[in-house]
């Protein structure tokens, strides 16, 4: 049997980290996952991946996701296939964890015959990604937010989904992206107590539906916090713009405008480094048996 799950990516309005209540857009970049069974005297677990334009270092989160439900269903000997293709940055704030802990999570499911709706699906990949260490809150916002596309605002420590709505798709979002790559597990923690009290406002406008504002806000006290560049944030701004910020723990920069203005901000975005561009996704992520 062969199953494929595909997950799409999400982008900051609010990082969870200061307060526990985040906010997350829905992107069109993507994770897709093909798992597949074979007849083995010992679990075994084959993984092959493919990110595009990056290199993976490692894939203990792959390992935990796939052994966290071969234990759920009672799984002691098979073996597990698994091809993981993604366009998504490692390590950049981009929700590549989240996106790839959900798919996993829904190919596998299909395989081994797990009943479950989307949240149930995003609940066993936040445990995955907290035994693994790859987010401090449970990356709630951003799993939900991979899984059902969309505006997604939400307590993260709660597990609960404050707000969601699906956004306006005839938006650009550029990304840029540096060469530098930020691991969770690295972060000083105590660098986002000083920011708790913006971080709420931040949390207050995106509630009220003023996201732009907030990821305008976010993104300068999460820069603030870790001491990122926020010369592409200016940058940004001072072009035609709705909003930028950092998304996640950066050092990625993301900024949302509308077509007509997406070339001049292109131009300006090229002094930073790479520059993804892509759009809103409003779709929740699909699973479906191949063979």
């Amino acid at each position: 049997m062969k199953s494929r799950a595909i997950v799409h990516g999400a982008v900051s309005i609010v990082n969870a980290i200061p307060t526990g209540v985040g906010a997350a857009l829905g992107v069109d970049l993507t994770t897709i996952v093909e798992a597949e069974s074979f007849e083995s005297n010992k679990r075994e677990i084959h993984v092959e991946i493919n990110v595009e334009d990056d290199v993976v270092e490692e894939n203990f989160l792959v390992e935990k996701t796939v052994n966290k439900l071969l234990n759920m269903a009672g799984e002691g000997k098979i073996g597990i296939s698994l091809k993981i293709y993604s366009n998504i940055p490692i390590a950049r704030g981009l929700k590549s964890s989240s996106a790839v802990s959900d798919a996993i999570v829904l190919a596998v499911s299909k395989l081994l015959g797990i009943e479950q709706d989307l949240l149930d699906a995003v609940n066993i990949a936040v445990d995955a990604s907290i035994e693994s260490g790859v987010t401090i809150t449970g990356a709630f916002d951003d799993a939900v937010t991979c899984m059902m596309g969309g505006v997604n605002i939400t307590d993260n420590y709660k597990r609960e989904i404050l707000a969601h709505w699906n956004i306006e798709e005839d938006l650009n979002i550029l990304i840029n992206v540096p060469e530098e790559k930020i691991y969770t597990g690295k972060l000083n923690i105590e660098s986002f107590k000083n920011i708790e009290t913006l971080s709420r406002r931040a949390v207050t406008l995106a509630l009220n539906g003023f996201i732009w504002d907030a990821m305008i806000i976010n993104g300068f006290i999460i820069a603030s916090a870790l001491n990122l560049d926020v010369k592409p944030i200016m940058t940004a701004l001072n072009s035609n713009v709705l909003a930028c910020g950092v998304s996640g723990k950066g050092p990625a920069v993301v900024a949302v405008t509308l077509p007509e203005h997406e070339r001049e901000l292109e131009e300006e975005f090229k002094k930073y480094g790479r520059t993804i561009k892509t759009k809103p996704n409003n779709k929740p992520a699909i699973v479906e048996v191949l063979e």
